[in-house]
């Protein structure tokens, strides 16, 4: 049986923007997780502003990337197997797939793109997978947070997705010591009022109301609909007209 230490309860909302809402234009970020054993995986995903489809792209690519790693980790593979090579290639067959998806819609691969930031934590060990812009936090048991930034190209408003064609090279990893004892992840429509400046860390007045709240809720759903609400306050929509996905997973 898990030990209890290593259980997590995950909270997750994607909320379409106020530029989005004035649009009619429906929300283009996507997340998914899954626990397996006592590994947790998690994904956010954020579609291309420009591209038709990323919408559907963020979220296949979020919910077919948590199935496919935690297929892997039923069928035996560990976390440092994912971190030493499964997980790229886990990406790639999504990413084929996505370009069949592609083609008998008469679409595109960049059509659907769409970013990835997500995590793999066992026990011991864990890792952020990262492409494109969004953010990561691990919150450690000293106190301290290791920082999976966004990277993005020469210019202001140009990232990196999955259907790019140099999404090898642009694939970070960044391992993750034990002892953690949360993990957050965003889309870069919270990064402005969840995060300090400079992206140095998580902006407590914001992110210690919201994590200590959902450390008491009596369900996960009833945790979803209060972040969700929380993602949609008027406030925020003043702060970013951007879409936002907040995922906050918690160990026991």
């Amino acid at each position: 049986m898990t030990a209890v230490q290593n259980m997590w309860r995950v909270f997750g909302a994607s909320v379409t923007g106020k530029a989005h809402l004035d649009k009619d234009i429906a929300c283009q970020d996507a997340h998914a997780h899954a626990v397996v054993g006592d590994v947790l995986l998690a994904i956010v995903c954020d579609g291309a502003g420009s591209a038709r489809l990323s919408e559907q792209g963020a979220q296949f690519v979020a919910a077919q990337t948590v199935q496919a790693l935690a297929g892997r980790l039923e069928q035996g593979a560990s976390v440092q197997d994912l971190q030493d090579g499964a997980l790229a290639a886990t990406l790639a067959q999504i990413r084929a797939a996505l370009g069949d998806i592609a083609r008998a819609a008469d679409a595109t691969l960049d059509d659907y793109a769409a970013t990835v930031v997500g995590v793999v934590m066992g026990a011991d060990n864990g890792f952020f997978f990262h492409l494109g812009d969004g953010l990561g936090v691990a919150q450690l048991g000293d106190g301290g947070e290791l920082i999976s930034l966004p990277a993005n190209g020469e210019y202001a408003n140009e990232t990196y997705f999955l259907s790019g064609e140099r999404w090898r090279e642009q694939l970070r990893l960044l391992p993750i010591p034990p002892s953690v004892h949360g993990v957050v992840l965003m889309s870069d429509g919270c990064m402005p009022f969840a995060m300090s400046k400079n992206n140095g860390g998580l902006y407590a007045p914001f992110m210690d109301a919201v994590q200590g709240y959902l450390r008491t809720v009596d369900s996960v759903e009833l945790g979803n609909t209060a972040l969700a609400s929380t993602l949609a306050d008027p406030r925020t929509h003043q702060i970013t007209g951007d879409d936002k996905t907040l995922l906050l997973a918690l160990r026991a």
